[in-house]
């Protein structure tokens, strides 16, 4: 290994250990600009707090350089000279199948340090093959959306720095492999069940701490045994169609209670006879700062 490149590999494995410190950025920027390279000077630009017209449209000719140019797109996002967030929802480049333009895509430099990634690219399950293969080290946010069942065995396990994962899909199966960094999971538009809980949160249970279920249809108590039970929970939001009272008390009294912090039954259908078991039983939830019920459905 050449002097440069280890230099380029220790000021990078910096970033990669504490992302969303700037001044790594800014470190690898003055060694980038000392050898040429514009992405140093993209680096600099994009530190300033403000920008003024010149700087601005100096900063558009910059993206558009050859090393620096990539197709994320127009929904994306960029801090400190890279690509910060990116949406992807049609296939990453013309003429090519949507799990080879995204495996391009992740493995160009501007991609090196993206934080959360947004999938919608069909068939999914290519795309989950090259997000596999590019295992994106600092990706701390990955949102999935399909029209289709997802297979939950085929999401990529080398994401070291995976927080939150959210899931939107008419059905899953499989089991959801444990991620050691994951303390946050959203899942939409679910039709859930007990064994729906099981599949999604056991191999994940004891760091999770951020539920949010948005459920097709209706939630019931036993339905919510898998996340009630998990040691961590601190924020529960529940949307559904309809949330029945005996579900208010199975939160009450659930081994949870002592740790919520959060509550939000806003959109869960709650009817008003479970808002006012709801307002009955919170002051038995000690630690319960943020209430949220919205307005309560017919009784």
């Amino acid at each position: 290994m050449s002097s440069e490149v280890g230099q380029r590999s220790a000021f990078e494995a910096a970033i990669k250990a504490a992302p969303d410190d700037a001044s790594g950025y800014a470190v690898l920027g003055d060694w980038l600009s000392q050898r040429g390279d514009p992405r140093g000077e993209l680096i600099a630009l994009q530190q300033q707090p403000a920008l003024d017209r010149r700087q601005r449209e100096r900063e558009k000719a910059l993206l558009m350089e050859p090393s620096i140019r990539c197709l994320a797109g127009p929904l994306a996002q960029w801090r400190w000279g890279f690509v910060h967030t990116a949406i992807l929802v049609r296939p990453a480049s013309p003429g090519r199948t949507s799990g080879a333009g995204l495996g391009a895509l992740l493995a160009h430099p501007s991609m090196r340090f993206v934080r959360a990634l947004t999938l919608g690219q069909e068939p999914l399950a290519e795309s989950l093959e090259a997000l596999a293969a590019s295992a994106p080290r600092v990706l701390a946010s990955l949102s999935l959306y399909s029209p289709r069942p997802l297979e939950l065995g085929q999401l990529p396990r080398g994401l070291p720095a995976l927080e939150h994962l959210h899931l939107s899909t008419p059905e899953v199966s499989g089991v959801l492999g444990a991620l050691p960094g994951l303390t946050a999971l959203t899942v939409s538009f679910l039709e859930w069940g007990p064994s729906t809980g099981k599949a999604l949160l056991d191999h994940n249970r004891a760091q999770l701490s951020r539920i949010k279920v948005v459920a097709a249809g209706v939630f019931d108590a036993r339905s919510l045994d898998a996340v009630l039970a998990l040691p961590a929970l601190e924020h529960l939001t529940l949307e559904a169609s309809e949330l029945n009272v005996e579900v208010i008390d199975a939160i009450a009294g659930s081994a949870a209670a002592s740790r919520l912090t959060t509550l939000d039954l806003a959109r869960s259908g709650l009817s008003e006879r479970g808002a006012r078991r709801m307002l009955e039983l919170a002051p038995g939830l000690p630690r319960l700062s943020n209430l949220v019920m919205g307005e309560a459905a017919d009784p």
